[in-house]
């Protein structure tokens, strides 16, 4: 199968938006400073890419969000960048389910009628405008199951009405991009959803049940077949199997990965690689070649490394920029020069003004949360400059 994301199939370069909250107009998600003890608001701050005018406002409601998502469609591709790689999160569109209790009948069907859509709302419009209108690609993250991303009132302790509201939102998503978007991500990381409510990232006890893998995974991927016929379906999983500490206390994250488990629910196989969660260095991108060789081998699919990166601080622990860039070559030059990978996708765009937990997680942006370029930024545009 052709890999086109951007129009042609070169290798493909992305980049990962992770505070989509501003292009669409809505204030950020509550931040995570400890888990289980501590969620606070906080204020979106500024917005600046370097040499642009943009809008600035600290108060996102206030945001131009087409003007905003224009200035970085525009800035992106003169890097050379092809796609950006973009959550799509279900309370951007439904921001709470307890209004459909009700009427349950009406609240799963799929038909485009006044009952049903009224609680909908579309705020990427704009945003996923601009980036068609420049010939950026979009990877859209559909049904990511994190806590910050839910509606209020979804119920995640059954996963049989758990499955019905995602299918149905998803649905409604899928069917009004179908013509803009065509690589759609499905949820994120699956084989690491216990990991990520053991940290809080997740709360409910589906995330801990094994039937909800498959549950979820079939009805995503059912979903973007029947909306979107020509699209394109991915499945990103975590493939450091030390990225959390504790990984250990797990015994099926540390397992031999089942490849071909994956497989049956998408096209393309999106790999997540963070070597340095944990500590800073020594600094090692080796394993990303392997694990795609082997991933391509036992499923004959195309391979990106959809995340990876290397954080510039807490600086104590003895991140800095100059190692963030040392990682970018050793990342870029392992990706580029393997064959069985076809794109790299580097997490994540910017800092941010939200924060979370672990530590590492606020400083793995290629700016800073003001927007000014770190190192890493310079250096991962010079790769792709030297290999297009």
């Amino acid at each position: 199968m052709a890999v086109r994301i951007s129009g042609d199939s070169h290798f493909q370069w992305g980049i990962n938006i992770d505070d989509m909250w501003r292009y669409a107009g809505l204030p950020p998600p509550k931040s995570v400073a400890i888990p289980y003890l501590l969620s606070t608001s906080s204020q979106s701050g500024k917005f600046n890419l370097p040499a642009q005018k943009t809008a600035n406002a600290d108060d996102s409601n206030n945001l131009d969000t087409a003007h905003l998502a224009e200035v970085l469609a525009a800035f992106l591709k003169r890097q050379g960048v092809d796609f950006v790689r973009c959550w799509f999160p279900w309370n951007f569109f439904e921001r709470n389910v307890a209004h459909r209790q009700s009427s349950r009948q009406a609240q799963y069907s799929a038909s485009y009628d006044a009952s049903t859509l009224s609680g909908y709302r579309f705020p990427l419009d704009n945003f996923v405008s601009k980036m068609n209108e420049y010939g950026i690609g979009i990877i859209g993250v559909l049904g990511n199951g994190y806590n910050r991303f839910l509606p209020e009132g979804l119920e995640t302790n059954n996963i049989d009405e758990f499955v019905k509201r995602l299918a149905f939102s998803s649905t409604h998503i899928v069917r009004h991009y179908k013509d803009k978007v065509k690589l759609w991500q499905i949820e994120n990381e699956p084989n690491w959803w216990r990991a990520h409510h053991t940290i809080q990232w997740r709360k409910g006890r589906i995330w801990l049940e094994a039937q909800s893998q498959e549950a979820i995974l079939s009805a995503l991927h059912n979903v973007v077949r029947t909306e979107c016929p020509d699209g394109t379906i991915m499945i990103n999983l975590e493939a450091d199997s030390k990225r959390f500490r504790f990984a250990s206390f797990f015994p099926r994250l540390t397992a031999p990965m089942d490849w071909r488990l994956y497989a049956k629910y998408c096209d393309i196989l999106g790999l997540d690689f963070y070597p340095n969660y944990y500590h800073s260095t020594p600094i090692d991108a080796s394993l990303l070649g392997r694990t795609a060789t082997e991933a391509k081998k036992m499923t004959g699919l195309p391979i990106f490394i959809i995340e990876t990166g290397y954080p510039t601080g807490p600086h104590a622990l003895g991140y800095n920029e100059a190692n963030q860039a040392k990682y970018i070559r050793s990342a870029c030059e392992e990706a580029f020069s393997c064959d069985a990978i076809t794109g790299l996708g580097w997490f994540r765009f910017s800092d941010s003004y939200w924060r979370s937990f672990p530590f590492p997680e606020n400083h793995f942006g290629l700016l800073t949360k003001e927007g000014a370029p770190k190192l890493g930024w310079n250096g991962y545009l010079n790769e792709i400059k030297q290999r297009q």
